[in-house]
């Protein structure tokens, strides 16, 4: 579809710029010839080979014309026929088409060529490109008051958005699409666009929203020809919604209907295998267990025939519910193993998930494998969406701030380009009045201009040095930041989160109030977690700081959190006749951190039965030691990771000094000497160090 819009669109503008532009007769005659090869190299009839053949003749005849409005439009025209596994030639003619359009200033077709460019890195799943393709498009047609086009680029940026789960960029990007299209009655679009948000509503677990789109979408599905197959998929993706939400009965209505299709069922697609494998779950949930055996296996048969290796995981997974509902917890696994071994052939995440947590709950010896397993690729998941998350935010900076600047210098150009024409306007007018005068006229404006040229290259250069400098600055400034918020949540987050999951793993089997009143606590424990990490996105203020309010029971607190889930012996010594909450904020935070994470390396790694802490005044200097009897290490032999370099920048921040003693089998002893008046901890910059 996209492919007829495009070449509808390039056929327009070849034969306006044909008409207004002279053409030689040999363009004319290279002309008809990559046309056919180009034709010739589209039939999908012919092999491969023969198909790249075809458009390599053509690209290399079109590189013969001598008019670039022609070859521009050939060349686009050309690249949509390259396979996606031909990445070099496409690569070659896009970059061509992009360089020529950009030299002819032929904004529609350099507009068409980052839509190819975006289509070919969606095909190839890279899709931060694919991203910025599709942002410089839809900036180019907007900036040409083509709506639609326009909207079709919003909709396609909100698509790669939403696979890397910024589903508040996604859905911010096809809210701006609808309102471009609705105007337009463009009902396919529409659709596409409406079932988009429907899917974003869903995961985000807004489900009476995610229903109402879907109905907004299937309204505009109605009103196009040939929809059968989407109208199918929009039943069975709201019984899904309906699934999850545990109305079962609604769930069960939907999947019924598709079931019901007769025309759904003679063509057995995916849709139908998918409405097989829903429906045996639904019965399953309504305890309804007559005919599921047959809807899973016909399911596991329908996918099979059409090679569909994420459809099969899903059928299999669907199998191993039915065999526990009928307590075969052996079949089950197996099964869920069946079902993991697809999903991870089909790269399928979002079912390896559910079936290392499924596997977890009903195979006990192997349920810790599981969780981990669960644990690790989830993490995976989510340092990999970040990092997309992270680039497309570069894109969208990046992309500003070369407006900005390329907007600064056509204003330049513009002002230099006017006092070029002052300057020969008075070079014209004194050659009017004799040969002698312009003469001198002319010498004298060659001296101004060179002075000017002088000027404008000291100028240009004063403006890079500010630049470079101020570039250095904001380095830092990042660098500082970065650091500063990776000690906050390696130091703060994690060690709170590693409590919290070292308790709740040992109530995992335990009932009654106590266990009960303990996972409340750790709730509220992964509560305060939340509360800490979006005090660290509100730059970690002066507020935050102040919750710190008594800082022994803060610490007691900290040491107590261990002693049932880790069964480790704390200890802390402290002097009570000491008012330590009026220590001030910056050392109070720091101290805690550090003493947070001795604890969070003496449970994961010393094997240790004690730990301790000790705090004692010495005049203006506040001493502190603390550490475990565990196995110890050698200071010489083992890498600082990055708790380590945590304590020594916090330390540095406080003008203290600190030391490790260590050795194997002999525990190992931190102290601290902190000066109690080195900075004043009221200013907002000392705290912004912290």
């Amino acid at each position: 579809m996209k492919k007829i819009v495009l070449l509808i669109a390039f056929y327009g503008i070849l034969v306006n710029t044909t008409n207004s532009q002279s053409v030689s007769g040999e363009d004319i005659s290279i002309q008809k010839e990559v046309e056919l090869k180009i034709k010739n190299g589209s039939v999908e009839s012919i092999s491969s080979k023969k198909r790249k053949k075809e458009l390599t003749e053509a690209f290399d005849l079109l590189t013969n014309i001598k008019n670039d409005s022609l070859k521009l439009q050939l060349l686009s025209n050309l690249s949509y026929y390259i396979e996606p596994r031909d990445s070099a030639f496409f690569r070659e003619v896009n970059s061509r088409t992009i360089q020529l359009a950009t030299n002819s200033r032929d904004s529609t077709s350099l507009a068409y060529a980052y839509w190819d460019l975006g289509y070919f890195f969606t095909r190839t799943a890279v899709k931060d490109s694919a991203y910025y393709s599709y942002s410089e498009a839809q900036k180019i047609f907007e900036n040409k008051n083509d709506t639609f086009h326009s909207a079709r680029m919003l909709y396609n940026m909100a698509k790669q958005q939403q696979e890397i789960r910024d589903y508040i960029g996604s859905e911010a990007n096809t809210i701006a699409a609808i309102e471009r299209l609705k105007p337009l009655k463009k009902n396919k679009e529409l659709y596409n666009s409406y079932n988009t948000l429907a899917i974003i509503s869903q995961a985000l677990g807004e489900y009476d929203l995610s229903i109402k789109y879907y109905d907004e979408a299937l309204n505009y599905l109605e009103k196009l020809q040939n929809s059968n197959y989407d109208i199918n998929q929009n039943i069975n993706n709201r019984g899904m919604v309906y699934l999850t939400m545990g109305e079962y009965v609604k769930a069960y209505e939907n999947f019924q209907r598709n079931y019901n299709d007769p025309i759904l069922k003679n063509q057995k697609n995916e849709i139908y295998a998918k409405t097989l494998s829903n429906l045996a779950l639904t019965k399953i949930h309504l305890k309804e267990d007559s005919g599921v055996s047959k809807l899973i296996e016909e399911s596991i048969e329908i996918n099979d025939s059409l090679k569909d290796i994420r459809g099969l995981a899903s059928s299999y997974f669907a199998k191993s519910k039915f065999h526990l509902y009928e307590n075969d917890t052996l079949n089950a696994i197996n099964s869920a193993e069946k079902a993991i071994e697809l999903a991870s052939e089909s790269l399928s995440y979002e079912r390896l998930l559910e079936t290392y947590a499924f596997l977890a709950e009903i195979d006990n010896k192997n349920a810790s494998k599981y969780a981990q397993k669960y644990i690790a690729l989830n993490d995976s998941i989510v340092m990999e969406e970040r990092q997309a998350r992270n680039k497309f935010a570069r894109i969208r900076f990046e992309t500003d701030e070369f407006i900005a600047q390329n907007e600064q210098l056509e204003e330049e150009t513009a002002i230099l380009a006017r006092q070029k024409q002052i300057w020969s306007g008075v070079a014209l007018g004194f050659f009017l009045l004799g040969i002698s005068v312009y003469i001198i006229i002319n010498q004298r404006a060659k001296n101004q201009k060179l002075l000017f040229a002088q000027q404008q290259q000291a100028n240009n250069q004063e403006i890079f040095n500010l630049m470079l400098t101020q570039k250095q600055k904001v380095d830092e400034v990042k660098r500082l930041e970065q650091k500063r918020i990776s000690e906050e949540l390696h130091d703060g987050v994690l060690g709170k989160m590693l409590g919290a999951r070292m308790v709740l793993t040992g109530l995992n089997k335990r009932t009654g109030p106590e266990a009960i009143e303990a996972r409340l606590e750790a709730i509220n424990a992964l509560k305060n977690v939340e509360q800490e990490v979006r005090s660290i996105s509100h730059e970690l203020s002066h507020s935050a700081y102040q919750k710190i309010n008594n800082f022994i029971n803060s610490v007691e607190d900290l040491l107590g959190t261990v002693k049932e889930s880790s069964h480790i012996i704390t200890i802390f010594n402290y002097d009570e006749d000491e008012d330590y909450d009026a220590l001030k904020g910056e050392i109070k935070i720091n101290l805690y951190r550090m003493i947070q994470e001795c604890l969070q390396n003496a449970i994961k790694h010393s094997d240790g039965k004690t730990f301790f802490v000790k705090f004692e005044r010495n005049g203006d200097i506040l001493n502190v030691e603390m550490g475990d009897d565990g196995k110890g290490f050698d200071l010489e032999k083992e890498k600082r990771g990055i708790g380590m370099r945590n304590i020594s920048s916090r330390v540095e921040k406080l003008n203290g000094t600190w030391k490790v003693i260590s050795e194997p089998m002999k525990g190992t002893t931190i102290t601290l000497e902190i000066p109690l008046q080195h900075v004043d901890s009221n200013s907002q910059a000392a705290l912004q160090k912290v």
